[in-house]
């Protein structure tokens, strides 16, 4: 931590003593007391404006900044310094760029130390010895004065930027605020990528800062697209705003040109300071071995093929430059690891060298505790069950979740809070979709849900693979060329939608970075087969659909999507293949001892399972072997199959529905499949989040069922359509509810009463007193005639 020193006056008496003698040796023809002083004054630098407190910069630099007038007019520029501090060079330099930055701007610089004087002409840097020192030789002075020359001006620039902190941070910071704010729009204007009160705290940002404190001088920030890469910078900029160590300059890469041409074209837009590539590159140098603090240049969203920014970099980075100038720069992780890699891909490269590197990716459970916050200051509250979601730890999906909330008109009641669903299932369709718009860009992901659905259905690939593929979009390369151009693929890996990898089968594969987007297409490709396959067997193309969804994440949105999608889109959803769909629910399965079985658990990759006597299961991966034991007392462990029927379903229950045969519009499914997979005696949850998210669900054994305890909120899609169907608090809710307890399904009644949970508490009387009602004289009692409940 920087020593605080004293300012050179012990007390305030002592520097207006000093003051006043100053005076009269500098301007004997001006009684002192026509003379006011102002030690904090402040000038425009284009369109930044900065402020100057000359006493408390004497701390620093040895010399108070005093501006003086006489009556209305600017007199000077005092530079101030102690009897007995020798004047120097620098003590000019800054007294004269003072002044030609001020407007009105003062005809005379003063630098004295008591004894010492020397009074220079402002626009020409001279000294001032007219033949006496009087009123009129100083009327004439300020008519010379009047018109600066651009030299003199730029240089005045060059002087305060080069050798005074006070100055050139506060430029540098409020050229980053005017980047920051072009490049900010209100929740719905998702272009942009900053959204006033909405900056989530990141990790990644406090390990970014202690680097760059530990004199990292280059640090790369990664990871997919839309992973908050960007926010990251600005929080960097917040965090770093009062700093006494850190300024941090903001700057989009895909500006069309090398770092140091951006520099200096944003200097020169934003402070009006005229300077070519080349003079920046020469002041960046000047400053980065100037003791005092450091300049971070943030550099936001390089993209591929900028080889003038590499080089830009490269010699940024290079031991030319001090350890002043430090440069933070995010991109893409697929493209991080071009830029680390020579071309001989064999070893690092210069920037590989020198870089450390930070990886960002969706939010943590802290990072989500804290995204929550922000959002429940703007009367939004992610309901309970929402911290077990995937989807909702991915930034770009809270605020376009938000910018549908904020228009509402119930929104608009500023006694009310929003509720944000706890689970995205069908909106993440419907969100992915509003966000891309790009005609070209969805081309190519729909090749590449081409491809990931043909790998999907290839069961001769290396089992690790087959797993692996069930939890993380990817497809092997050799199959994304049969359905893309080259030229293509390496635009997708160039933008960051793709990310090569050697899977540790050894086959070529590519991770998808936005998994949402190809999910989106996926579903309208199984839609437009769905359709022509329903004509012929309704029986077999529910099976179908249910096996193509267990073979992709998401597949269980992917299915109920694509049911939609083909009464939407491509003509017709037939009656019978959601009556197939009801009727195959999941199947029990009995694992003999002696089974064995395989599955991919993220972070640890393949596990290999034998089922043996005694309730205890062999697992084996990475040739080290591990034995659990389960419930001993029974000797008999289950697994169930076929689960995705029921999956597809809870999330197409979401949506009321019904099916038009021959002309007539038959009633309402939505609440059918409600009371059928509502009452499946075990959770309906895809397993596709990885342990760390939410801490793990919590969930009840009961001897003919597993149901999820009530602590967790809505954490099954079956359960949230539950909670929007009973939200409607109508006659089809109060009929389906008498059915539902009449069917006395005990996890149909935990679900039920986890649902109706959800609107106890809600600001609407009509649904409250419903949810209330409906628990106290139908639920609770039909849950206490069951020993378990007790």
């Amino acid at each position: 931590m920087p020593v605080k020193q004293e300012t050179l006056w012990p007390t305030e008496a002592d520097f207006e003593a000093d003051l006043h003698a100053a005076l009269l040796h500098a301007f004997p023809w001006l009684a002192p007391a026509s003379i006011q002083h102002q030690t904090k004054f402040a000038f425009d630098f284009g369109r930044a404006r900065i402020e100057i407190d000359g006493k408390e910069q004497s701390r620093a630099t040895g010399r108070a900044d005093i501006l003086l007038h006489s009556g209305q007019q600017p007199l000077a520029v005092l530079e101030l310094k102690r009897p007995g501090h020798a004047l120097e060079d620098a003590d000019t330099a800054q007294g004269l760029s003072y002044a030609r930055m001020l407007h009105p701007r003062p005809p005379l610089v003063a630098v004295t130390n008591g004894s010492d004087l020397v009074l220079l002409e402002t626009h020409t840097g001279g000294e001032w010895k007219p033949s006496d020192q009087s009123e009129a030789a100083f009327a004439k002075l300020i008519k010379q004065a009047a018109n600066l020359a651009g030299t003199e001006l730029k240089q005045a620039v060059s002087t305060l930027m080069g050798s005074n902190p006070t100055v050139w941070m506060q430029a540098i910071r409020q050229a980053s605020q005017l980047a920051v704010a072009d490049l900010t729009g209100q929740w719905d204007e998702q272009l942009l990528p900053f959204t006033p009160g909405f900056l989530i705290p990141r990790k990644a940002t406090a390990i970014t800062l202690y680097l760059l404190r530990q004199n990292k001088k280059f640090i790369l920030v990664e990871g997919p697209p839309l992973s908050g890469k960007s926010s990251l910078l600005l929080e960097l900029l917040s965090q770093t705003e009062s700093a006494d160590d850190l300024a941090v300059l903001f700057l989009e890469a895909e500006s069309g040109t090398g770092i140091l041409q951006a520099i200096a074209t944003t200097l020169s837009n934003e402070l009006s300071w005229p300077i070519t590539r080349d003079e920046a590159r020469a002041w960046l140098l000047r400053l980065s071995r100037t003791p005092g603090p450091s300049l971070v240049i943030a550099i936001d969203g390089i993209g591929p093929g900028r080889d003038d920014i590499r080089a830009d970099i490269e010699d940024l980075t290079s031991h030319l430059f001090g350890n002043r100038v430090r440069v933070v720069m995010t991109l893409d992780d697929s493209l991080a690891d071009e830029l680390v890699l020579n071309s001989t891909r064999r070893k690092k490269s210069a920037i590989g060298r020198r870089s450390e590197r930070v990886a960002v990716d969706k939010l943590d459970d802290d990072e989500f505790e804290a995204a929550a916050q922000i959002l429940s200051q703007h009367r939004m509250l992610i309901m309970n069950g929402g911290q077990y979601s995937r989807d909702l730890r991915l930034p770009w999906i809270l605020r376009d979740i938000a910018s549908r909330i904020i228009p509402q008109e119930r929104y608009q009641n500023s006694n009310l809070a929003a509720g944000v669903p706890p689970i995205v299932g069908l909106d993440l369709i419907e969100h992915t979709r509003a966000r891309f718009q790009d005609h070209e860009l969805r081309r190519m992901a729909r090749a590449v849900a081409q491809a990931v659905l043909h790998d999907a259905d290839d069961r001769t690939r290396p089992i690790s693979l087959v797993l692996e593929s069930m939890a993380t979009y990817t497809a092997r390369r050799q199959t994304l060329l049969n359905f893309l151009p080259n030229g293509d693929l390496e635009k997708l890996i160039q933008r960051g939608f793709l990310r090569p990898i050697l899977h540790n089968s050894g086959e070529a594969v590519l991770v998808i970075r936005v998994p949402e987007l190809v999910a989106s297409e996926a579903a309208d490709l199984l839609a437009i087969e769905l359709v022509s396959r329903a004509k012929n067997d309704a029986k077999a193309t529910a099976q179908w659909l249910a096996q193509k969804a267990a073979n992709i994440p998401l597949g269980d949105v992917v299915g109920a999507q694509a049911l939609i999608d083909a009464a939407h889109r491509h003509g017709s959803l037939p009656l019978s293949l959601i009556h197939a769909l009801i009727t195959s629910p999941p199947e029990k399965k009995i694992m003999a001892p002696g089974t064995k079985s395989a599955f991919y658990f993220p972070g640890a990759g393949t596990i290999d399972a034998t089922f043996q006597d005694g309730g205890s299961i062999l697992l084996e991966a990475h040739g080290q072997r591990h034995k659990i034991q389960l419930d001993p007392s029974d000797e008999r462990q289950v697994s169930y199959g076929n689960v995705h029927s029921y999956l597809i379903l809870s999330h197409l229950a979401s949506r009321p529905f019904a099916i038009d045969e021959n002309g007539e519009i038959g009633p309402r499914l939505d609440p059918a499949i409600l009371m059928e997979v509502g009452a499946c005696p075990i959770v309906l949850r895809a397993a596709e989040n990885p342990p760390e998210i939410g801490g793990g669900i919590l969930t009840h054994d009961l001897p003919e069922a597993e149901i999820v305890c009530e602590k967790s909120g809505i954490v099954e899609p079956i359960t949230l359509s539950l909670f929007w169907f009973l939200g409607a608090a109508d006659q089809l809710a109060s009929e389906w509810l008498d059915e539902a307890i009449e069917r006395n399904s005990y996890p149909l009644l935990s679900r039920l009463h986890i649902a109706l949970n959800g609107w106890v508490s809600s600001a609407d009387e009509k649904r409250s007193r419903f949810a209330r009602q409906v628990l106290d004289t139908l639920v609770k009692p039909a849950l206490a005639a069951f020993p378990m409940f007790h």
